[in-house]
């Protein structure tokens, strides 16, 4: 069991670190679209693991595989997430969170700048709603899994590919706004 969860740990800090490297390596070349390789493999592995019934006819390696996989794009996802808010937000533990927001939440306390008390709400809210996104997720995601098992996964693969999609809409829209200016 021990080697299994070194396994694991394995996997998703090789999913950080592949998540890292592919940004990097990407925003030498495009910065403004460093996320999209990262986030593409996130969404394959969802798509991937989502069908993977079919998948494993041998469902005695699949828990393992499986399980691999989904830290591994956690691991994509964090750092993902990390690098691109600078460190601001993080997606995958609520003990970093609640730690930050217990300190932020001291700091009302001091903070008499109108500014500086502004910018601490701002982020006490950004966490909050990440915490409140995190257990309506996991509820949501158990109630479907119910029903889907394995196929819920389909559910955020869905939502990502919605939001890479968008994205370029908003950067194609404001190519446009810059060049009739």
């Amino acid at each position: 069991m021990a080697f299994i969860y070194l396994l694991y740990i394995l996997f998703f800090s090789l999913g950080a670190f592949i998540s890292g490297l592919l940004i990097e390596w990407t925003a030498k070349y495009n910065p403004n679209s460093s996320y999209i390789i990262p986030l593409s493999i996130e969404i394959v592995l969802m798509l991937l693991i989502g069908f993977s019934p079919e998948l494993f006819p041998d469902r005695s390696s699949a828990p393992l595989v499986i399980s691999s996989m989904l830290l591994f794009a956690m691991g994509l996802q964090n750092a993902l997430v990390t690098r691109v808010s600078q460190s601001v937000v993080r997606t995958t533990h609520l003990t970093g969170l609640f730690t930050d927001l217990g300190i932020e939440l001291s700091l009302l306390f001091f903070q008499k700048q109108k500014e500086k008390r502004t910018q601490i709400n701002k982020n006490i809210f950004l966490k909050i709603m990440i915490i409140i996104c995190f257990f309506s997720g996991g509820i949501i995601g158990a109630l479907t899994y119910q029903h889907f098992q394995l196929k819920t996964l389909l559910i955020p693969a869905c939502l990502l590919l919605f939001a890479l999609w968008y994205d370029g809409l908003l950067a194609k829209y404001y190519h446009i706004k810059r060049k009739l200016r």
